[in-house]
Order: structure tokens, then sequence, then C-alpha cells
């Protein structure tokens, strides 16, 4: 479509906006009239003389020294973003208009290697979450609310790892369209989706999930759609036609699609269920005659992993049940800053409306304890998979193969030692895990050897909270080391051979942290195998103030 840009400057922002009258070709600029005064282009003389017009521009910004870009209009945001990624001087652009940020413009901004701020009406929080740990960005939203959609609170998703690390999501419902971006931008950053579970089909949001699917070509998928409530010859219909248009994506893809009965169902089609278990145990026993020992093994895991699975679903519906939404306080300010730079993120909001949700712990933690009475406290390690209640038994034994439920399971829980006070904290308390390749337990501890990661300075806290307290442990040491037990030690003698251990622990790390250690101090230790002769550790001390 063609329309017509105006550029206007004052003081020290240049106004991008669309002229509202048609103007012929006669009237508009050209590079060889400068009149900084009125300047006017088409947006497909841009297009053809982009590299002339934007060294044209340029010149008149560094001239009348301008460093701010307003966009009046957003449906001409994705063409002049393009131009404005070549403006060196330019690090702020202010979108006027009370839209909120798309998922486009937001990868356009990403673009920008001189971007220093953002002023806008609205952008979703995972999306400042990314541009926080991507680029060094200061956004300014002018609307405010806490607003979570039906969507992103079921799956527990209010940041950027949420998204990104998230291995199944549950849709209850038809998407709204404010619902239908959310799941567009959850596809295009999640790299870890394995099971989408649909609770109320409609052939409408199965096409939209198929088409997210083969855009960004997401492989391994199982869709399972739950039969309870819904029509069943609608699915029957309507499934296979859809998978016969997206074939081919489907099947190089390997996607997969699973149709889960209700009890009442199962009982009206008794027979036909059995004659279907049975050909399906003959066919399952064919398989495994030739492959019977790994068959076994492979599908144990798989069981097993299930397991566990479905009680982390379970812990992330009592940690949302445990959520309270705290408000803002009286006379603050109706603008919200987010200053990806600093440390702490300072958030101001008109007086009386929701501003933060806050986890109560110890409700969800003696909730826990009603289902397992081992339960002791609630670990979380950033932009990894680690979110899991911590248990303890009478021996470092018992949750090597055993779930949270404490039923048999290869995958194990994660436990405190022991020997560990979970009351009061030993000197060093002591956090054990498998390394499971696929990521649960403690299978993304290894994430800590990465540069990338340690040195986020978010990722170097971790928290560990106990019935009795809510705890913030900053990390001092991370190695990979061959199988010994000298650092899994609860309690000291004396100071001196406290202080000692630090020393040996610190030395042993892969990046000094400069992080100072007291006798008096407590620490907590990560430990899970690297493989059969070697070992990950991390270990964080107590922050005093969170103590």
């Amino acid at each position: 479509m063609s329309y017509n840009l105006v550029f206007k400057i004052s003081k020290e922002t240049l106004t991008i906006l669309k002229m509202k009258k048609d103007t012929d070709e006669a009237s508009l600029n050209n590079t060889n009239i400068i009149d900084i005064k009125d300047l006017k282009f088409s947006n497909v003389y841009i297009k053809e003389n982009f590299e002339l017009v934007a060294n044209f521009l340029n010149v008149v910004i560094l001239k009348k020294n301008i460093n701010t870009v307003q966009i009046n209009t957003m449906e001409i945001a994705l063409d002049v973003l393009d131009l404005i990624a070549t403006w060196e001087h330019i690090q702020k652009i202010i979108f006027k208009p009370d839209k909120t940020i798309s998922l486009e413009i937001f990868l356009k901004l990403l673009e920008n290697p001189y971007l220093k701020e953002i002023d806008c009406y609205e952008m979703n929080r995972y999306l400042i979450d990314r541009i926080n740990i991507n680029k060094n960005i200061k956004v300014i939203t002018r609307y405010k609310h806490d607003y979570i959609s039906s969507f992103m609170k079921t799956n527990m998703m209010r940041s950027y790892s949420d998204i990104y690390y998230k291995k199944m999501i549950v849709i209850q419902q038809d998407f709204t369209k404010e619902e239908i971006d959310e799941f567009k931008t959850f596809i295009a950053f999640n790299n870890h989706l394995k099971v989408i579970r649909i609770i109320s089909y409609t052939n409408e949001l199965l096409t939209i999930i198929l088409e997210e699917l083969a855009q960004y070509k997401k492989k391994n998928i199982l869709i399972e759609i739950v039969e309870k409530n819904n029509d069943i010859h609608t699915i029957y219909n309507t499934v296979p036609y859809l998978k016969k248009v997206y074939r081919k994506y489907i099947e190089e893809c390997n996607i997969t699609f699973k149709l889960t009965y209700s009890k009442e169902y199962k009982k009206a089609h008794f027979m036909k269920e059995i004659n279907v278990k049975l050909l399906t145990s003959i066919f399952i026993l064919i398989i495994l005659v030739g492959t019977l020992t790994i068959g076994i093994n492979y599908y144990k895991q798989f069981q097993d992993e299930s397991k566990i699975n479905e009680q982390i679903i379970d812990f992330e519906s009592i940690l949302n049940e445990a959520e309270v939404l705290t408000t803002s306080e009286e006379n603050e300010t109706d603008v919200e800053y987010i200053n990806p730079s600093s440390e702490n993120t300072t958030t101001t909001k008109k007086a009386s409306t929701p501003s933060a949700y806050y986890t109560n712990y110890s409700a969800a933690l003696d909730k826990l304890a009603k289902k397992n009475k081992d339960t002791v406290a609630w670990l979380e390690v950033n932009e990894t998979q680690i979110k899991y209640p911590v248990v303890q038994s009478n021996s470092n034994s018992y949750y090597l193969n055993r779930d949270f439920n404490k039923k048999k399971n290869t995958m194990g829980w994660i436990f405190m030692d022991y020997r560990n006070n979970a009351k009061d904290l030993n000197q060093n308390t002591i956090i054990y895990g498998h390394n499971i390749k696929t990521g649960i337990m403690f299978g993304t501890l290894k994430y800590a050897l990465n540069s990338s990661w340690y040195k986020k300075p978010s990722n170097q806290i971790i928290t560990f909270n106990t019935k009795e307290k809510n705890m913030k442990w900053q990390i001092f040491s991370i190695y990979k080391i061959k199988a010994t037990e000298d650092y899994l030690k609860t309690e000291f003698s004396s100071d001196e051979e406290f202080t000692n251990f630090i020393k040996m622990i610190k030395e042993r790390s892969i990046h000094d942290f400069g992080i100072e250690i007291t006798a008096e101090s407590k620490i907590l230790t990560l430990t899970t195998c690297h493989n059969h002769t070697s070992r990950h550790v991390v270990h964080a001390v107590l922050l005093p103030d969170e103590g």
C-alpha cells in the first residue's frame, strides 16, 4: 500500500506521521532539495531509495542534534523502524498510539543496535523480560495493569524463562484475540515444547495451533485432545482433514495426535476399547521381541518421566493457588519504569491498583506436606527447569529411586541430606538430584557451568524457601570435579575448619564471584552427577537480609 510520510523536527525529537491527505509526487521531497522544515516522502520512494533517504535524514539528525524519534501511527512502524535502525544518534523511540507493541514490531526493535529506551502504551511482560535478557534497553509503559490472560495463567507463564523452558501447555478454552497473539509469541520463543493438551476442542483452535507450529517448524510435538465434554464426531471429522492439509509438515517434523477418552466413554465403549487394547498389546509385543531389554528400559523411563511431569503440573497448580496479588502504595505515579541494566527493577503505579504477584510459599509447602510429609523446602534456580519441592528422608538413598509421591521411579527426586536440620539449617545444607538428560530434576544444573549463564547477576541468586522463612542465596562457587565427598560436610568443629572448607571450594570455582564468606555464614550446596566418575557442584551463601 502506498502512502506518504511527514518528518517534523521539534527540539531534539523527529516526529514521523502519515499524511492524512494524498499528495502528488511533485509536492514530495527529494534529496536534491533540502527543506528541513517540511520533509515529505512516499513510502514507495523510501523503499526504492532507502540508503539515500536514510543518509539524508541522518545528516538532518546530526545537524539538529536529534536523539529521539516519535512514531504517531502504528501502521507505519514496520517501515520506519528499518530507517531508524540505521541512525546511530537515535537512542529513544516513542510510540504515540495507545496500542500494544506487536510481536513483529518487537522483533524489529531487537534488531536495532543503538536503541537505549522505548516509550509505549503497553508491552507484554514476557517481551519486556526478553528485551532485558538480550538488550540493555529501558522500557516505559503508559498503560497500567497486572492482568494475565487465562492461557498464560493456566500455564504459569509470566516471564521469558517460563515461556522458553515450558514443555507442556494446557488449552482450556477457545482463544480470545489477545490469547492468539500470546500463543504466537509463545511458539516463537519456546524451545522445549513436547505436549499440547486441548481441553475444549474446536476446528478453529486446532488450525491456529498447527499453523503456528508449522511456521516455526516445531518438531516432536504430541497434540493431545481430551474427549470429555467435546463432540467426538467433530473431532473424528476435522482432525483427519487438518492432518491432510498439514501432511508435509506433520510427517517431516514428527507431529503426533492422541485422543484421550474419559472413563464414561470407555465404559460405554468397553468391548471396542478391549479390542483396541488387545491389538495394541499384540503389536507392541511383536516389536519388543527383538529389542526387549532396551525397549523395556526406554518405556520405563518414559513412564517415570510422564509421572514426574504430572506431579510438576500439580505443583504449578498449588503455587498458582498460593499466589496473592499485592497493591501499590499511595501517592505513586502512573508510569512504570523497567531498567534492565539494574539488578533491582523499579516499578511505580497508581495508588491501590494491582502491582505484583507474590507466592505464599509457606501455604504452598503446607499443601505439599499433606501429599508428602517429607516436604521441607522449595528450590528455584533462574533460567533452568529447577523449580521443585525438596524432600528429606532418614537416609540419602531413599529418594534416589522414588518420586515425590514415594512411588518407585528411576528419575528419583530432589532431596536434602538426611544429616541436615531442615528447620534451623546447618552451616552447609546439601541438596541432591539426578542429572536427567531430558532436563528434569537437576538435568539443567549444568547450565551453571556456562559463562553466559553465571555472568548474569539474576542467575547468581538461588531461591530456597522453607516453612519458616523465605531465603535468597548468592552463588559464590561453581565447578565440575571427580567423584569425592570432601564437599559434603554439614557441620564443622571450629571456625578454622569451616574457613578452610570455604577456601577449598572457592579455589575450585571456574569463576571468581568476589563473595566474602564469614565463619557465621550458612551455605547451600547443589550437587548432581556429571557421569559415573564426576560431579557438578554449585555453592551459594545465605544473604543476610533474607535470613
